[in-house]
Formats: C-alpha cells, sequence, structure tokens
C-alpha cells in the first residue's frame, strides 16, 4: 500500500473571481502563499514520514509544494500527468458561465471525450492523471508521497480511484490547500478528505 496525501494548491486570484483557469498559469495570490506556508507547517508535523513530494507543473503548485518541502529537505518533482483541467478557450470565463451557458457539467455526462474547443476532455484527464498516480505509487510501494495539485484534476481522480467513474467528480473538490489522506491498496481507502484545520 502507498500512502498518498493530495494537496490543492493555494488560492489564486482567479479562484475569488470564479473564473477557471485551467491551463492558464497563475501565480499564488498574497491569501494563497499565506495558506501554502500553513499546510506546510502543519502537514509537516502531523505527517513526517513523507518521502517524496510531487506537483503539478504550473506555478500555483509549485510554490505551494515548495512552501511544504522546505520543511523536508525535499525538492518537488514536478509531473506534467498532474496537470488541471484545461478548458482551452473557455480559459478565463466565469464557472456560472461555463455551468450554464455552455451546459458543460449536462454535456460531460452525455459524453466523457467532449472537449471545448482547444481543451481537454474528461477521458483525457482522467487517463493522464490515472497513468501518473500508478507511475508514483508503483515507484513508491510502501511509502507516503504528497501529490500537490488542482482541484477538478484531482476531484476526477479521487473518483476513479475510489468509484471507478470519472462522473460525477464534483463530490470531491478540495478548498485551497485542503489535504486528503487516500491509502492505495488492494482496496483504495480515503482516509481523511479535505482537512483544512491549518486554516481556522
Amino acid at each position: 500500500m502507498t500512502t498518498f496525501y493530495l494537496i490543492r494548491h493555494g488560492q489564486i486570484d482567479a479562484n475569488v473571481e470564479r473564473l477557471w483557469h485551467g491551463s492558464t498559469d497563475s501565480p499564488l495570490n498574497e491569501i494563497g502563499c499565506s495558506q501554502a506556508e500553513k499546510m506546510g507547517r502543519y502537514i509537516s508535523l502531523k505527517y513526517p514520514c513523507i518521502s517524496k513530494i510531487y506537483s503539478s507543473p504550473l506555478k500555483r503548485t509549485i510554490t505551494t509544494a515548495e512552501a511544504l518541502s522546505e520543511h523536508y529537505d525535499l525538492e518537488p518533482v514536478p509531473h506534467s500527468g498532474l496537470r488541471e483541467y484545461g478548458v482551452g478557450e473557455w480559459e478565463g470565463h466565469d464557472y456560472d458561465a461555463i455551468i450554464d451557458k455552455y451546459q458543460f457539467m449536462t454535456q460531460l455526462e452525455q459524453d466523457h471525450n467532449f472537449a471545448p474547443p482547444g481543451g481537454d476532455s474528461l477521458s483525457d484527464v482522467r487517463h493522464r492523471m490515472l497513468a501518473a498516480f500508478e507511475e508514483i505509487r508503483d515507484k513508491h510501494p510502501e511509502e507516503h508521497i504528497a501529490i500537490v495539485g488542482h482541484g477538478a484534476a484531482f476531484a476526477i481522480a479521487m473518483s476513479v480511484v475510489l468509484l471507478g467513474k470519472a462522473f460525477p467528480f464534483y463530490e470531491y473538490h478540495m478548498d485551497n490547500t485542503g489535504v486528503s489522506v487516500l491509502h492505495w491498496g488492494p482496496d483504495p481507502e480515503l482516509v481523511h478528505f479535505n482537512e483544512t484545520a491549518h486554516l481556522a
């Protein structure tokens, strides 16, 4: 069994403005940097056994991962398979417009291969996230691994690992710097979901 500590990145301006930034390479804002620092201290005290840190290659995840890695003397390893659900020409659009105007979730439910113009399909995200998770698990049997990533991509991955399906996935959406602990053995178990005690 490998234990994953799934950590969503800190806040970016687009989170506050309710804009979809999937492939858009946004930096953490001031609050996001503070959240990342608090998360790093909290995780290092509660889970000192982490032996490796992986991250999506985007700025907001790398910065969040670095706030954790300084407590372990580890260098975060970027992994392109962990990047966020990109929505192509819809990047930067309001969530409500994407959901209501473009009927995004309805289209995903009907066709997992549907993709916004220039963006990812649900199947794309499912396959690359699961491949990344399996690669990391197989490289680190019996280890405790931190993975810093994104809300939608993590939600899809957890839904696939735990329920065997990629949709619906939004019940597994985590808060900024939320932490979920996944024991991945023959019977995957979500031990903790969306821990945010460090933000209290």
